[in-house]
């Protein structure tokens, strides 16, 4: 897949909404950011250590719990397919499909969310229900895929002791004070969502050229913390540029 280019401010948004957000709700490993051309280069931020959905944890307060509501629909194709469900239960929400990439190519989903996949490469993703089939557009991919009938349910950020929200950070919803993510140890914990706020946020693609050339080899190191907020467990590192 081609490279990102966006600003600080842009892909550090989308690191956070598509890998820190949906912890237990699949999202493609690759989806897109939003673009931002920057004449010369492009901006992106290193992380060091991984976000919670990242190391696959269970459910976290704030995440979706996910319900399988029927059984699977399993298919082996290649290039576009149609992919037929059966009614939908009442008490679907979305449909769960797990995509393996048999030889290398591009695919779609059916909101439009996809991108390059390696031969060899598992793909996670949500869709929500829409009638009573799905669509996969590709090339000459070859692939094969598990389609689920699944309920999604919020569970609610949890509040420790300080008062401080803790949980996962999700597009639409309550921001918590605390953000999950696993430390470069491993250790599993929280990060307090005012750390993991870009150190600056440019003003335009040239005041963002700028302050890469000025901050690239930049790298932060947020402390990672038990629910509590008090008890550090490890650090989040993210490098600039």
């Amino acid at each position: 897949m081609s490279t990102t280019q966006v600003t600080p401010a842009e892909h550090h948004q989308a690191l956070r909404g598509a890998l820190v957000a949906h912890v237990e709700a699949h999202a493609p490993r690759r989806r897109a950011a939003r673009r931002w051309a920057l004449a010369g280069g492009a901006l992106a931020l290193g992380l060091g250590g991984a976000t919670a959905a990242a190391a696959g944890l269970g459910v976290l307060p704030g995440a979706d719990r996910v319900t399988a509501r029927a059984d699977p629909v399993h298919v082996t194709a290649q290039g576009s397919r149609v992919i037929e469900l059966g009614a939908a239960p009442a008490d679907a929400t979305h449909v769960e499909a797990d995509i393996r990439c048999l030889t290398a190519g591009r695919f779609t989903f059916a909101d439009g969310a996809g991108g390059a996949c390696a031969a060899g490469e598992e793909i996670g993703y949500s869709l929500p229900v829409e009638g009573s089939s799905t669509r996969i557009d590709a090339d000459s991919l070859r692939w094969e895929g598990t389609f689920t009938y699944a309920r999604h349910d919020v569970t609610p950020l949890g509040v420790n002791a300080d008062g401080d929200t803790f949980g996962i950070e999700a597009p639409g919803r309550p921001v918590p004070d605390l953000v999950a993510v696993v430390a470069t140890n491993g250790a599993e914990g929280y990060a307090y969502a005012r750390d993991l706020a870009p150190a600056y946020e440019p003003t335009s693609p040239a005041d963002a050229l700028a302050w890469q050339k000025e901050h690239g080899d930049d790298v932060r190191r947020i402390p990672v913390y038990l629910s509590d907020g008090r008890t550090e467990v490890g650090e989040f590192v993210i490098a600039a540029g």
